[in-house]
């Protein structure tokens, strides 16, 4: 069992970086925020329990790739490249659970923005995930990313 404690810097930098990528933020204030969060905490908590596809070397990769996303923000300031890391995180935790999202924290609803959209969020060639009972086909072209929901 990965310790919730891993589990509750990956939440809090997720969220963190994720704001960050639609607004000037102090970065260390917003992850203190995140990380003393009660529901925050409580779900450190319940995919600690939980999630055991996981082994503890992979969340402190992704904890490690979160982390190089906030020095790589801190040291080239904005622009796509922040949606793109924050995605690639996701993306990384998608391919670590057997290529779906895991139910976690806010993940699907930041997955599913327009920034990662736009960042290459469907990675390379055709991907589809569940979403209601419909899935969703994105086709990534040179520059440009084409999603639509299948019957």
């Amino acid at each position: 069992m990965v310790p919730a404690e891993l589990w509750l810097q990956v939440l809090a930098w997720t969220k963190t970086l994720f704001e960050a990528t639609k607004a000037a933020i102090d970065l260390e204030q917003t992850f203190q925020k995140y990380a003393h969060d009660p529901e925050t905490i409580r779900e450190a908590q319940r995919v600690s329990i939980e999630l055991s596809t996981y082994s503890q070397a992979e969340v402190e990769s992704l904890l490690r790739r979160l982390e190089g996303c906030r020095d790589r923000f801190i040291s080239q300031g904005g622009g796509k490249d922040r949606a793109r890391c924050i995605c690639s995180v996701l993306n990384e935790a998608r391919d670590g659970n057997g290529g779906q999202l895991p139910l976690i924290d806010d993940w699907r609803s930041i997955y599913e923005q327009p920034q990662c959209s736009r960042a290459g969020l469907a990675g390379e060639g055709q991907q589809s995930w569940p979403d209601a009972g419909r899935a969703i086909q994105c086709d990534q072209l040179p520059s440009i990313v084409i999603c639509a929901f299948l019957k």
